[in-house]
């Protein structure tokens, strides 16, 4: 009977501290796939990080797009076990037209939605038209050439 009383009290210490220790949330890396797109390749975001509880994973995100500035919010479910746990996401996003942008990705705690992480610097990409796109340019640029020189 004794052992289980201790079994109880050891249980319910581990459940008080691991209810009041802070949520810890990082992001490791975020890669873009593929590096430099084309206009016509679907871009997936690949993102890794840490959580202060074990399992951590992503519930669910929000993605917004302001322009050129791509903002990516993760709402990360840190689990009940006190230990350190890395998290993995991916996100496709779909095609994007021809430019430079910029992704920011940010990391919430989904209990109480609290920011817990930035990625530190945001992450630049470029977006190249398709090679059919710049030969039909090409071409283009020529006959227009032709006709308003006369040839």
């Amino acid at each position: 009977m004794k052992r289980k009383i201790v079994k109880v009290l050891t249980l319910t210490i581990i459940m008080c501290f691991s209810t009041s220790t802070a949520i810890a949330i990082g992001i490791d890396s975020v890669d873009v796939i593929p590096e430099q797109p084309l206009e016509i390749d679907i871009i997936t975001f690949n993102i890794f990080g840490t959580a202060s509880g074990r399992p951590s994973q992503v519930a669910y995100d929000q993605f917004a797009q302001d322009g050129t500035s791509l903002q990516l919010d993760l709402y990360v479910d840190v689990g009940m076990m006190p230990a350190f746990s890395d998290w993995t996401y991916e996100k496709q996003i779909g095609t994007l037209s021809a430019g430079t942008y910029s992704l920011e990705v940010r990391a919430f705690d989904n209990y109480d939605d609290t920011l817990q992480y930035t990625y530190p610097d945001p992450v630049y990409f470029t977006v190249v038209p398709e090679p059919a796109t710049m030969v039909l340019l090409g071409l283009g640029g020529v006959w227009l050439f032709r006709n308003r020189c006369g040839g």
